[in-house]
């Protein structure tokens, strides 16, 4: 199934990115006609005939490194740029979200029903544009031609490959932290109990088989409360999704219900200030260019990103520190030192300063 999971990442990172970016534009106050006009030429080169025909061809998935490109390439394809800080920021943001979802996932299903969430997400974006719409339906009619014939085992099979592409990253995300999601370490809280994956029973009963074929019965008490699934999920194009994993986490609508939600109802959630302190960290988006310099406009993300003005200061304004020099010289006459110390044992211990 890892031949199958590329539609997968492409449409909900894809999802992901203008998840953020949609909510920054509107912060920011962005004219209308130029914010659809990013998310329009986004989503046209994300879902364009070419791009979606390679997507869906049966391949093992790219390196990360090519992944990361992908986006990047999307990112710069509209008239907003952003600098390659603000992209690798962006980037971890977009792969911790959808690490969350395929996590805290009950089945391989849920994962498709995500990615449609996703998608749907993204319809909603360019209602104004029917080219666009239409688009999208036709991305959704394919995903669901691409893995409707996939048994639940596959689907499974699907969703440990996903999490085995994430198992290293693990940034931390203020959302994820404040929620109680996440660990100081970047790592993540399973939830227990909860909504039942379709089909599935509720943990309480141990059944033995014997050698004929029949089994006994022996029952235990419940550590946590589960719920029945409320259906399947539908993969078609206008279907209910039913989860809402792969929703927008960073709308005020669906801020409480995608986060707090999915992850327990024993967490504690104060209103959705903690998704605004995620999203405060995004500092100081779209600067327009001078008009001479045409129709572009920066992205700047984040508060710590570097400042690209002063790269264009002439050399004797600007000041460059090198704080490692001196104390590099003062461990290397420390190092000489030591070169030849005979230890304890008699070994010689060889140091040398790179």
């Amino acid at each position: 199934m890892s031949t199958r999971s590329l539609p997968v990442l492409f449409f909900s990172l894809g999802g992901e990115m203008l998840y953020i970016l949609d909510q920054r534009l509107k912060a920011q106050k962005i004219p209308p006609d130029r914010a659809l006009k990013v998310i329009l030429d986004i989503v046209g080169r994300m879902l364009e005939d070419k791009c979606i025909k390679e997507i869906f061809r049966a391949q093992q998935v790219f390196s990360k490194r090519a992944l990361k490109n992908i986006f990047e390439q999307l990112a710069q394809s509209s008239i907003m740029k952003l600098n390659k800080t603000a992209m690798d920021k962006l980037y971890d943001l977009m792969i911790m979200a959808v690490k969350y979802q395929v996590l805290i996932s009950k089945s391989g299903r849920e994962v498709l029903l995500s990615t449609l969430n996703h998608l749907d997400a993204i319809r909603g974006f360019v209602a104004l544009s029917p080219p666009h719409v239409a688009m999208v339906d036709k991305a959704c009619r394919t995903f669901k031609d691409f893995f409707e014939s996939q048994s639940s085992a596959q689907l499974m099979h699907l969703r440990h490959y996903l999490l085995l592409l994430f198992q290293d990253t693990n940034k931390k995300v203020s959302i994820f932290l404040k929620n109680n999601s996440q660990l100081p370490s970047g790592r993540f809280v399973i939830p227990v109990g909860g909504p039942l994956p379709y089909a599935g029973e509720a943990p309480g009963v141990i059944r033995y088989l014997n050698r004929v074929g029949s089994y006994t019965e022996e029952s235990f008490i419940r550590a946590h409360c589960y719920e029945l699934a409320e259906g399947a999920g539908s993969l078609d194009v206008h279907g209910d999704r039913v989860t809402k994993l792969g929703c927008n986490m960073y709308g005020a609508d669906t801020a409480e219900s995608s986060v707090t939600e999915t992850v327990s109802k024993q967490v504690p959630v104060e209103g959705y200030s903690f998704v605004k302190d995620e999203l405060d960290l995004l500092q100081r988006l779209l600067m327009p260019r001078p008009l001479s310099e045409g129709n572009t406009f920066k992205l700047k993300l984040f508060l710590d990103d570097p400042d690209e003005d002063l790269e264009r200061l002439p050399s004797q304004d600007v000041l460059h520190l090198n704080p490692t020099v001196k104390g590099k010289a003062q461990l290397q006459m420390i190092m000489n030192d030591l070169i030849s110390l005979e230890t304890e044992n008699g070994i010689v211990c060889n140091l040398y300063l790179q």
